[in-house]
């Protein structure tokens, strides 16, 4: 038989007064047993719960209403309850909800604060799979957030994904590099390079960073690295004649110079082999080698024989670097 829904809602609002929370609950769920799409009444319930204390089902009650409310586009409604929801205690579930309707808003600063909230309590509660998924919600909703990236890489190196840890860094590094932030960038991508040491397209780029620090010392230990990878690289034995040169060591350089120039005549580049030997013999003016190859590299005589170039030495030992917060 239907009820009188008017007068149960007239009678539970006399209980109400009088102090009957439990008589009053009872009264509304008659009405929410007909209608369960009464949203006033779902909220009336959830306020008499709160009132008594049980946070619990407040929130289910609750719960509902915002459901309700975000069914029918009321998006802000919605968003209100969903930070009631939250006064009453953690709830991964309206996090995500309230993630959502910001994103459907087009708050993404309030999303974004969201999501990082459901990536750490996914990661307090060990599930690190969820709080990646977080994590990738965050990256793909914000791509310049590089905090949100970083945190990302941190969570993938975590779990021994070194790839996927390495690619979000390396991103991460390209942003602050071209924001010219490059504390930031170095401090980045010296993470990248404790986690992958035979990157070393990574060890190239920290030796740059470094050189243009005048930071001589580490920079030879990251082209330690590319040379002994490939101890004909163009690039790598520039940086290294550059590096011994802000040392002050001028056998080194030489020698260094001699290969790369012997390189590029092999490479039929000339005119870059002239001017390193050139460049040899301002330094050491009655070196014969260095004669016998500015005259090759003219056209006028044989190639010299190959340098012989020892190893740079080993880098300083130092302690993992931490990961940037």
């Amino acid at each position: 038989m239907a009820i009188d829904k008017n007068k149960v809602i007239e009678a539970a609002a006399k209980l109400v007064a009088k102090g009957q929370l439990e008589k009053a609950i009872k009264e509304y769920e008659r009405v929410l047993a007909e209608d369960a799409s009464d949203v006033r009444v779902q909220q009336k319930v959830a306020e008499l719960y709160q009132k008594k204390g049980d946070n619990q089902a407040a929130s289910d009650h609750f719960t509902r209403v915002a459901e309700s409310y975000g069914a029918q586009g009321f998006y802000l409604k919605a968003v209100a309850v969903y930070k009631q929801i939250l006064k009453l205690g953690e709830r991964v579930d309206a996090n995500v909800r309230l993630a959502e309707l910001y994103q459907q808003l087009g708050l993404v600063g309030d999303a974004t604060k969201e999501w990082q909230n459901v990536a750490l309590q996914h990661e307090r509660a060990g599930d690190i799979k969820a709080s990646l998924d977080a994590l990738k919600k965050m990256v793909d909703l914000d791509p310049d957030n590089v905090a949100s990236r970083v945190k990302l890489g941190e969570m993938y190196a975590k779990q021994g994904s070194v790839a996927e840890a390495t690619g979000e860094l390396k991103r991460a590094a390209n942003y602050l590099k071209r924001n010219n932030r490059a504390d930031d960038c170095l401090h980045v991508l010296e993470r990248v390079a404790h986690l992958d040491p035979g990157d070393l397209e990574t060890a190239r780029h920290l030796a740059t960073f470094y050189l243009q620090r005048g930071d001589t010392k580490r920079a030879l230990g990251k082209l330690q690295l590319c040379f002994k990878a490939n101890p004909r690289d163009v690039e790598t034995l520039r940086m290294l004649a550059r590096a011994f040169e802000g040392l002050g060591q001028t056998p080194k350089v030489v020698s260094v110079d001699k290969e790369l120039a012997r390189i590029h005549l092999e490479q039929g580049r000339p005119a870059e082999a002239e001017e390193l030997y050139q460049h040899i013999l301002e330094l050491s003016p009655d070196d014969p080698e260095a004669k016998d190859g500015l005259r090759a590299a003219r056209g006028v005589g044989s190639a010299p024989p190959p340098a012989v170039i020892a190893p740079p030495p080993a880098p300083e030992r130092r302690g993992t670097p931490a990961a940037p917060g």
